[in-house]
């Protein structure tokens, strides 16, 4: 939870305007349990986990031959459906490791935070 009940509260604490985006941020979060919002970082990796690989996607259907030089195994040409079934893989892992982990972790990141000394 934050410490700031309302925007004026916290543009007084910064000493500056708040942001268009920093406004919708703190409307949002400023009721929400710290859990709630930690939990919000499964969609930051789901979308990191989605959207990183796409452009090695393109890559690799285009076969551009310059990429080959780079690549691990030069030889190998995967079609997009051993692509896909790829990522089927990692989102079910996805879904059952990560996730699930992430969810649980919350409370060691909480006790390393109050641990660590804020300055």
């Amino acid at each position: 939870m934050l410490p700031y009940a309302s925007v004026p509260e916290v543009e007084a604490a910064l000493g500056r305007n708040l942001t268009f985006a920093e406004t919708l941020w703190f409307n949002y979060s400023a009721t929400k349990s710290d859990y709630f919002l930690y939990c919000h970082n499964i969609l930051f990796l789901f979308l990191i986990f989605s959207l990183v690989p796409l452009p090695l996607v393109f890559l690799e259907l285009k076969r551009l031959s310059f990429f080959d030089s780079y690549k691990i195994q030069p030889k190998v040409r995967l079609s997009l459906d051993e692509m896909f079934r790829c990522y089927k893989d990692v989102m079910r892992m996805f879904f059952l490791v990560v996730g699930p982990l992430q969810l649980v972790s919350y409370p060691s990141i909480k006790v390393s935070l109050i641990l660590t000394p804020h300055q």
